[in-house]
């Protein structure tokens, strides 16, 4: 059993980079340990970056229940809630020439070649399609789709389970 936990771990680039975020956020936000925070990042940035080619800054705050399926970019410190799903590749950021960045609730699944650019409010057990772009605040309990992003379904509170990736 542990040999098999052992070989799903790093068969997942989406767990092993969960590992390397954590580690690095805590040695970041440690008062004692930011200095070794700043030496390891470049190691971190190595492996996660080159190797496992997700891009997450650790100065994001992602609540407990991250799961990266592939690819993603989250390119500045923003804030997340729990159990969030990323299908990458995506792309999560600030708007060029702004400071505004997105925050993104509880319960979020984001599909493959999404983008979620500026000072965008994505409420709690949402969906957001593939290759769809967020250009305005999505409501909590809905599936948006599309280029720019309209909701396509509302969502029952229990419905949401049954639309996700687990």
């Amino acid at each position: 059993n542990f040999f098999l936990f052992i070989a799903v771990f790093f068969h997942n680039p989406g767990m092993l980079f969960t590992l390397f975020l954590r580690v690095e956020f805590y040695l970041l936000h440690h008062n004692r340990l930011k200095l070794l925070g700043y030496i390891l990042y470049p190691i971190y940035f190595l492996v996660t970056y080159y190797i496992l080619d997700i891009d997450i800054t650790p100065y994001a705050r992602i609540g407990k229940g991250l799961y990266i399926h592939n690819k993603g970019i989250i390119s500045t410190d923003i804030q997340v809630g729990e159990n969030l799903t990323l299908i990458g590749p995506l792309t999560i950021g600030r708007n060029l020439g702004s400071n505004k960045k997105p925050s993104i609730g509880n319960d979020v699944t984001i599909c493959a070649g999404a983008r979620i650019i500026g000072g965008i409010t994505i409420n709690d057990r949402v969906i957001v399609g593939a290759n769809c772009v967020v250009t305005h605040d999505t409501p909590s309990d809905v599936i948006v789709a599309g280029i720019p992003a309209r909701i396509i379904r509302n969502l029952k509170e229990d419905e949401y389970k049954q639309y996700i990736i687990n």
